[in-house]
């Protein structure tokens, strides 16, 4: 009997030894399996804390004239002879702001429902709002045989617009029966995966409000048939998922009577203050509209909240913008009321065009409130992205980054927006400083070779690694094709990438030995055609460096003459203008890059006098030719040896559509037959100097700083390192002169002695 005891024991003690371990084997597997889940849940929870954004609208092609507007049978001059043609259209420049005004545009789609007509137009703005802006179109499409709407915006001197908008492809939708199914698909695209709803409800028990908060939304307009906002918006809200959806409808675009079924199948409806007039008029009967006066803030409120009652389903919002008076938010409730002040007051001399407030303000309010915003703090965030919107020409060109608007509404008082994401993973709003990418001249690492000794060739390569010592420098432009071409440019991208750089643009410079008569003025048609070519080869090369290529120059410098009687303006003229637009305008290669920009200069050694000799000229040029990626870049010392003022010129380029799209800063003691001196930026005209960047500062210039300096007796790397901190000083200065108004004022004085005591 003790030996069979003895036996159970021991069979006992097996048995258990193999629960335990079954237990243990399952254990493990429970907690690996837990890991892999918690593992693929926190790569999910960054692309899912924004819902995704959806506007269903216009997209136009929109074309600017500056002018008062005419009265009846009456023809009037534009107190502007230039043309600004940009992208357009409510629902695309929402869709640009939505992007824009996210937190976090890389974890976040935008998606775009459009018609695109099949015109060059259409194939433009396609490619802009997606590679230019990042909004997704994979629910848009081109409709065969149509052309692009088209936006007429008249703009008055002070900057108020009105608008005259040609339907085109934006009237071209599914037929009514078939809309509910084309919207079923484009909103199943945010459909959460059965995944990402455990990772969201295990989120929403863990982190509470922070998710919780965030909602789904639609942006609807009127430059689109009424019948697809109201297929949209319903299917919309018939979708949900975890986040609540909200649709937010734009009564810009139309002044008819918006139907009883769109108005009750949205959440929010947004109407501007002449929009509520209409809105009133075509709401309230009896003559409704005179029952109130409109310029009064509480006779408007009290306008909002009648409609409301009159016509909502008892769950809706009105959020109305009053120009400079500020915006309001009421439901028919009198606990749900709030009126936001404008985050700034602006000097009236820094309001350039209003085109893009509007859709400015009402995407930045979209994407605070998905985000999780309070109204009130979704109200400031779209005031300041309003006022931003003013203060540059064009609709989508116009509408401010988010590290913008947090600037921007800091700068004026308020808190920054601060968010703090599941797990450590965390976002701030750094302060954008604007004025940080800046390039000095490559071959300028050529001089002062006794301070590098040990470099014996300076190739490409060796200049490379002297400039990458430069502080304050990521940037380097080089030149095609003495730095770059098609077949060193893997060895040249390389070389880049090792020492940390990036290639911001390139320089064209043709070659002597086949240019010397002339590129796009050679006597020689065949050597014309060549001269378009190498531009194209250029632009190739640019766009085989890769996406932070942002621009190409062109200074071309043997078209000119030397003589008086040596050549005919007129057919010099023809060719420049010819070449420029086949080169420019060439669809596999110059037109893919964003800024094609030509670089004047008055006079060289190699022809004395050039074709293209100031900065007018330059810009009849780029008029002429008439692409919107082709514009000028402005070198300081050659404006100066022009006998002009470098910030009047420059005011005149960005007065030309923003059309200023680089700028080469150095300095000069005086005008020279065949060269400019090159000297370090602000050492011989400092308050010039200044001035330029004050214009800069003023229109926000955001592209590259890049120095053409020439110092033969400096240490190039030091000399660069002077120019970065001069700039960053001058910014400075220029960003309080700007916000002081008794210095504003003696401006328009022109009391000069008062800006002098004032600036002291």
């Amino acid at each position: 009997m003790q030996k069979l005891n003895q036996k159970r024991t021991k069979y006992d003690a097996l048995i258990f030894s193999m629960i335990a371990l079954i237990a243990s084997s399952i254990l493990l597997g429970i907690v690996s399996a837990s890991s892999e889940v918690q593992s693929a849940c926190s790569s999910r929870r960054l692309i899912n804390n924004v819902p995704a954004i959806f506007v269903v609208g216009s997209v136009n092609f929109d074309v600017t004239v500056h002018t008062e507007l005419p009265k009846s049978e009456e023809t009037m001059r534009a107190y502007n002879s230039n043309i600004y043609r940009a992208l357009g259209g409510k629902g695309a420049n929402q869709a640009v702001g939505a992007k824009m005004s996210l937190l976090r545009p890389q974890n976040s789609v935008v998606y775009f429902v459009g018609k695109f007509g099949d015109d060059e137009e259409g194939k433009w703005l396609f490619n802009t709002l997606s590679e230019e802006y990042s909004v997704n179109l994979k629910h848009s499409e081109s409709i065969r045989n149509v052309s692009s709407g088209t936006g007429f915006v008249l703009l008055s001197k002070e900057g108020v617009a009105s608008s005259v908008v040609v339907p085109g492809a934006n009237a071209e939708w599914e037929a009514k029966s078939a809309l509910p199914n084309f919207f079923a698909d484009v909103f199943s695209s945010s459909d959460i995966s059965t995944e990402d709803r455990t990772c969201l409800a295990n989120d929403e028990r863990e982190y509470g409000d922070s998710l919780s908060s965030t909602k789904t939304v639609l942006l609807l307009q009127r430059e689109i048939p009424d019948a697809v906002s109201e297929a949209a918006s319903k299917v919309f809200k018939e979708k949900g998922d975890l986040n609540p959806r909200i649709v937010l409808l734009d009564l810009g675009g139309s002044q008819s009577r918006v139907s009883d079924a769109l108005f009750q199948s949205v959440d929010i409806i947004s109407p501007n203050l002449s929009e509520l007039e209409t809105l009133v008029a075509t709401s309230i009967p009896d003559d409704g509209v005179n029952r109130y006066n409109f310029e009064n803030d509480d006779d408007a409120i009290r306008a909002a909240k009648d409609v409301l009652k009159s016509r909502g389903n008892g769950k809706q919002a009105l959020l109305v913008t009053l120009g400079h008076r500020g915006s309001f938010y009421v439901t028919d409730k009198d606990e749900e009321f709030v009126f936001v002040k404008p985050v700034a007051s602006l000097d009236p001399e820094l309001v350039v065009d209003c085109t893009a407030a509007g859709d400015s303000f009402r995407s930045a309010f979209a994407v605070a409130v998905a985000e999780g915003d309070t109204i009130t703090r979704a109200m400031e965030i779209a005031s300041a992205s309003g006022a931003l919107a003013v203060q540059k020409m064009g609709a989508a060109p116009s509408l401010p980054n988010r590290a913008s608007i947090e600037e921007f509404l800091e700068k004026n008082g308020r808190l920054r927006t601060k968010v703090s994401f599941p797990h450590g993973d965390s976002f701030s709003n750094p302060k954008i400083d604007t004025i940080d990418r800046f390039a000095c001249r490559l071959n300028s690492m050529k001089e002062r070779k006794d301070l590098v000794p040990k470099v014996t060739r300076f190739d490409s390569k060796a200049l490379l690694e002297r400039y990458a010592t430069i502080e304050g420098v990521s940037l380097v432009e080089l030149n095609f094709p003495e730095h770059v071409t098609k077949s060193s440019l893997k060895n040249i991208a390389k070389i880049v990438e090792r020492l940390n750089l990036k290639v911001s643009g390139l320089n064209v410079r043709f070659p002597k030995e086949l240019f010397r008569n002339g590129a796009f003025t050679n006597p020689s048609e065949e050597v014309r055609k060549k001269a378009v070519q190498f531009l194209k080869d250029a632009c190739e090369v640019a766009l085989l460096l890769g996406d932070e290529v942002q621009r190409v120059v062109v200074w071309s410098q043997f078209d000119g003459y030397d003589y008086d009687g040596q050549v005919d303006f007129s057919d010099e003229w023809m060719h420049l203008v010819s070449g420029y637009t086949a080169a420019v305008g060439d669809s596999k290669t110059c037109a893919k890059i964003r800024k094609i920009s030509y670089e004047f200069k008055p006079t060289d050694a190699l022809s004395r006098s050039s074709l293209i000799p100031n900065t007018f000229a330059s810009l009849m040029l780029v008029d002429e030719v008439n692409l919107p990626n082709f514009g000028l870049t402005l070198d300081y010392a050659h404006v100066l040896t022009a006998a002009e003022n470098p910030s009047q010129s420059a005011t005149m380029a960005f007065m030309k559509g923003e059309k200023l799209f680089g700028v080469h800063l150095n300095d000069a003691v005086q005008s020279k037959l065949g060269a400019e001196d090159g000297l370090s930026f602000g050492s011989v005209n400092p308050r010039g100097a200044y001035e330029f960047i004050r214009v800069l500062r003023k229109f926000k210039y955001d592209g590259v700083i890049y120095f053409d300096t020439f110092p033969m007796n400096e240490d190039p790397v030091q000399e660069c390192e002077r120019n970065i901190k001069v700039v960053k000083n001058y910014w400075k200065m220029a960003e309080k002169d700007l916000g002081n108004v008794m210095l504003n004022e003696a401006r328009k004085e022109h009391d000069f002695l008062k800006i002098e005591d004032l600036s002291m």
